[in-house]
């Protein structure tokens, strides 16, 4: 049986990174987040750097109850600036303990100091249910083999 778990490396390299910068309207970043159906994306730097994490959270709570103006409040007045990151090599079982640990539901993953990613909840279920699959996958194989053995 592969017993390798599934890192925030496996999951998010390849993929597009989708960002905003700081100085970009909140209701920019919004629009952002709906074209690529995604629910928090990082903020970063004109370097490239990671300045915060912007996220439907955000937006609800720093935004809209706030009744501020989404198209002239810039994303670096309302992001999350204390933001916790994944390593590439973290398995999605650490993602999901740290999520848990600290209520959030996204994480940029790093590779060095640039962001190539950000998991979600979505990816690290899904990345649970594939592991869960191949070891249904390993045991039914082995009680076969076991099977034709007696």
């Amino acid at each position: 049986m592969n017993t390798k778990s599934t890192t925030a490396g496996d999951i998010v390299l390849g993929r597009p990174v989708f960002s905003v910068r700081g100085q970009d309207s909140v209701l920019a970043a919004a629009r952002h987040m709906t074209e690529h159906q995604i629910g928090a994306v990082p903020v970063l730097d004109d370097a490239g750097h990671l300045l915060g994490i912007f996220s439907e959270r955000d937006l609800m709570t720093r935004v809209v109850a706030q009744q501020l103006d989404l198209a002239s409040t810039q994303v670096s007045e309302v992001m999350t600036k204390r933001v916790a990151v994944l390593g590439e090599e973290s398995t999605y079982r650490e993602a999901l303990a740290i999520m848990d640990a600290l209520h959030i539901r996204h994480l940029p993953v790093m590779v060095q100091d640039r962001v190539a990613g950000c998991i979600s909840l979505r990816d690290l279920h899904q990345a649970d249910i594939d592991a869960k699959d191949r070891e249904i996958e390993f045991l039914d194989d082995y009680i076969e083999r076991v099977e034709r053995a007696l």
